[in-house]
This record gives structure tokens, C-alpha cells and sequence, in this order.
């Protein structure tokens, strides 16, 4: 196990690559328990975690803004104590200028009423923004 896992020719490889290249000349009741705990107790292993996600890529910066409500923010506070049935948090905020709408609603609330709430109480007021920045919450 400790050269299929620490063989310079894999990279120092996590569970399912130590366990397949065991796998590959040796079989014996348990392999797959073994591995994983010989792979779990790696001192290397667990002082340097893998990164497991793609890289995100560069940023990329938000245009600088000429108009107030030309740009808005969106974002959902959750999870929060219930008062009745109210424990959300729609926020709204102008890009520019921070100014912000806040609107307590109830966390079951569908996308076509968030989307309905902000046409009633935003776009009346300010008009359709160019652009929308959101963090995509569920």
C-alpha cells in the first residue's frame, strides 16, 4: 500500500488511484477498507488537502456605472428566526449609489413571486436595471 500511494510516478495520488493500482496486482477480503484507511491516516495526505473544484478562472470587474438603478444586487438572507411565517431577507441594492430595497418574506416563496415583488416594488420606482448581479441562490 505505502508504494502504491506514495509511487513518484502517480503524484501522490488520493484513494480511488492508490486503490485501483493496488487493485490491479493484488486482491485480497477487505482491499477497499484498507486503502482507504492506510490513505485517511497519511500523515502528507493530511497536512495537504486537494483542491477538488475546476479553478473559477480570472475575474472579471463590473463596469464602472453612469446611471443611478442602471446596475442592481440581489441577494436572500435565509435561515432566519421566524417571525410568523416571514424568516427571509430579499435584498435589492443600487449598484451605485448603495441605496437598497429590503423586503421580509417568507422562505417558500417561488421565483415567479420574488420576480413579481421586484417588478411591484423596484421597477415601479426605478425602472428595469441594464444589468443584475447576483450571488444565485436557490
Amino acid at each position: 500500500m505505502q508504494a502504491a500511494h506514495d509511487s513518484p510516478l502517480a503524484g501522490h495520488p488520493r484513494f480511488l488511484k492508490t486503490y485501483s493500482a493496488i487493485r490491479e496486482r493484488f486482491s485480497w477480503q477487505g482491499l477497499k477498507g484498507h486503502v482507504l484507511r492506510h490513505v485517511q491516516e497519511h500523515v502528507v495526505c493530511q497536512k495537504n488537502k486537494v483542491e477538488l473544484s475546476h479553478p473559477a478562472g480570472l475575474l472579471q470587474s463590473l463596469p464602472i456605472l453612469e446611471r443611478k438603478w442602471e446596475s442592481v444586487s440581489m441577494d436572500l438572507i435565509t435561515r432566519l428566526p421566524t417571525m410568523q411565517v416571514m424568516d427571509c431577507i430579499y435584498i435589492v441594492v443600487n449598484r451605485l449609489t448603495k441605496s437598497a430595497h429590503f423586503f421580509v418574506i417568507p422562505s417558500k416563496s417561488s421565483t415567479s413571486q420574488v420576480a413579481e415583488l421586484f417588478f411591484r416594488e423596484v421597477f415601479w420606482l426605478h425602472g428595469l436595471p441594464k444589468t443584475i448581479v447576483s450571488d444565485r441562490d436557490s
